[in-house]
């Protein structure tokens, strides 16, 4: 069954005889009131009057302008076929309305119209679409525009908040490293000059003013809450080209201003710290003598300006951490870690062209370095203590050898000249091939070393007549010297070397000082023959001689036995020796002694049993010496 809503038939013949419900009418006046009521969807109806035909066309035209028309061609002419079929309202034609074939063309307008509705539909919702599309779109550009504006804000309020952020990180690390007022100053005005453009900043505390103290709208004064209680400040800002503070920028600097309280206070208590560490400092290098912190297997924490002055030769930093006594002293120093606290001892020290004597103490202070207790180390120079006791004892040794000397030479000189004369004339009357003779020669021969012994104690006993005094050249002396002794040193294969610094003079005896260092050089010849059976052994004797700014100095030094500690004190004593040897009579210290002292000189010896010794003879440099009668008993 077709489905007949919507069509109006005009002038069906039999309308009893359709199947379907349409709606009928019998001529065009009936069909004009329908259409007037409604619009069908479709109109079927031909030329049923001919003379109202094209006028009811144009009034349904008009009045229905959405419907389809079947036009059933029954007395139409062809021109009114083509005029209305040129209209595009006509679906199609049929021959009259009993045509079998309308039913099928009803059915295909019908289902044009439905397609014709559903486009229409489809077109209204689609335009409604893109109207509500254009209206969303519309909102949804409005919305678009103001979140971008929202974000657009945001960022900026963002990029205000790193840039501040930045800068308050660079101003707080500025200040943090800072180490002065000033410095502080500038890091901040360095830190806020591109940001805040602020041309300058000044902190001032509670008893200073700023310079100009007239209030203006491009200085910002803010309060520094520090926590230290007696530090108050204010800090200025100012701006640059006169412009006056936001109320963000004020916020934001006092923020600052109160972190600046902390570095204040960081920077008051490093002041403080710094002033104690000086002061502690210039007391530690007030003391005069070296003095060094070390740990307890005595490596350098800290030094005084004494020690490092007495290291001229190194650095501060170099001697941190280093052995204080292999630095002060030498490495050849004996390990002194053995020793017992507190430490109290003596040790030598050479120096180049001089011989130091320090009294070394040591304690430990009760603190802890690294988990090692801290001792102090203190060098005290006893030098002219240890000369002029060694001087004090030289010269008691010397008067008492000068009173026993005399009394013993005036006492055996008698009867040792008669007891010569006597053997001598018995000689005489005797042969050489006589039984007695050689016993004779014998006694003779004691009794002239008797009489030797005597002399050289009358010679100690007197002062020498060393001759006239002159200018004396120690390098062609020492060579002189060395000329002399030269035929045993090569003999043994000794070789010996000579230094010089400077030109080196002074005044005194030529004859007498060659004779003092020929006494030095023999003793250095035979203490280095005693290591010689060691075929590895080379012997090596070095002679330095210098010139220093007070005097002159001649050095022997050698790599011979040494002198035992034991015996050190007795050295300068007549007939001393260690040697067991007829020819020696230990005579050549003492005789050279005594010559340097006629000059005025010192003679020290400083020996290290099995390394070497070295005999070291002080001179003046030039001085015109007093003469004295050599004449005279002591």
């Amino acid at each position: 069954m077709l489905s007949t809503s919507g069509i109006l038939i005009i002038g069906h013949p039999n309308p009893e005889s359709l199947e379907y419900g349409a709606a009928t009418v019998s001529g065009f006046a009936a069909a004009k009131k329908v259409l007037s009521e409604r619009q069908p969807s479709l109109l079927v109806f031909g030329g049923i009057d001919q003379r109202h035909f094209d006028s009811f066309c144009e009034w349904a035209q008009k009045n229905s302008p959405h419907s389809l028309w079947i036009l059933t061609t029954e007395g139409l002419s062809p021109k009114q076929i083509i005029h209305w079929n040129n209209f595009g309202r006509v679906h199609d034609f049929v021959e009259t309305l009993t045509d079998p074939q309308l039913e099928t063309k009803i059915q295909s307008a019908l289902e044009k119209i439905g397609e014709s509705s559903q486009q229409k539909n489809l077109v209204e919702m689609f335009a409604e679409q893109s109207l509500h599309f254009k209206h969303l779109s519309t909102e949804l550009e409005s919305r678009v525009d103001k979140r971008q504006k929202v974000l657009q804000k945001s960022l900026q309020t963002l990029d205000q908040t790193k840039q501040r952020l930045e800068t308050l990180h660079r101003a707080m690390l500025g200040i943090h490293r800072a180490i002065s007022i000033p410095q502080i100053e500038e890091s901040l005005s360095e830190a806020l000059r591109d940001s805040l453009a602020i041309d300058w900043v000044r902190l001032r505390f509670e008893h200073q003013s700023l310079i100009n103290e007239k209030k203006l709208p491009h200085i910002l004064e803010v309060r520094v809450i520090c926590p230290n209680e007696n530090l108050r400040a204010k800090v200025y800002f100012s701006k640059r080209d006169s412009a006056a503070f936001s109320a963000k920028e004020i916020d934001f600097l006092h923020e600052l201003a109160d972190a600046l309280g902390l570095a204040l206070s960081h920077l008051h208590a490093l002041e403080q710290a710094e002033m104690v560490k000086a002061q502690w400092q210039a007391t530690f290098d007030s003391i005069p003598h070296p003095l060094c912190l070390t740990t307890n297997e005595f490596d350098i924490l800290k030094l005084n300006r004494a020690f490092q002055t007495a290291c001229s030769s190194q650095s501060f930093r170099s001697l941190l951490g280093k052995n204080c006594f292999s630095k002060f002293f030498g490495d050849g120093l004996a390990d002194l870690t053995a020793l017992k606290e507190p430490l109290n001892t003596r040790l030598t020290r050479m120096t180049r062209g001089d011989v130091e004597h320090y009294e070394v103490v040591g304690q430990s202070l009760g603190l802890r370095y690294d988990e090692q207790p801290v001792r102090m180390v203190l060098m005290r120079s006893v030098t002219e203590d240890v000369r002029m006791e060694r001087r004090i004892l030289e010269s008691s040794k010397m008067a008492e050898l000068g009173t026993i000397g005399s009394s013993i030479a005036h006492e055996l000189n008698n009867p040792l000249g008669g007891m010569l004369s006597f053997l001598q004339l018995i000689l005489l009357d005797l042969k050489p091939e006589d039984a007695q003779y050689a016993e004779i020669k014998a006694m003779e021969a004691a009794t002239l070393r008797c009489r030797d012994i005597v002399i050289n104690l009358l010679s100690f006993a007197r002062k020498q007549d060393l001759g006239e005094f002159g200018r004396v050249d120690l390098q062609s002396l020492t060579n002189k010297a060395i000329k002399l002794v030269e035929l045993q040193s090569k003999s043994k294969g000794i070789e010996i070397k000579i230094e010089t610094l400077g030109n080196p003079t002074t005044l005194g005896s030529g004859n007498a000082l060659t004779h003092a260092l020929c006494n030095l050089l023999q003793n250095s010849i035979d203490a280095i023959a005693d290591k010689l059976p060691d075929e590895k052994f080379l012997g090596l004797i070095r002679v330095q001689i210098w010139q220093l700014p007070q005097h002159v100095q001649i050095q022997v030094h050698d790599n011979g036995s040494g002198i035992r500690p034991d015996l050190q004190s007795q050295i300068f004593n007549p007939h001393f020796t260690t040697r067991n040897n007829s020819t020696n009579r230990g005579m050549g210290l003492t005789v050279a002694y005594t010559i340097v002292n006629e000059h005025k000189g010192s003679l020290e010896i400083v020996s290290q049993h099995g390394v070497g010794s070295s005999a070291i003879v002080t001179l003046p440099l030039d001085v015109p010496l007093e003469r004295q009668d050599f004449d005279g008993e002591i």
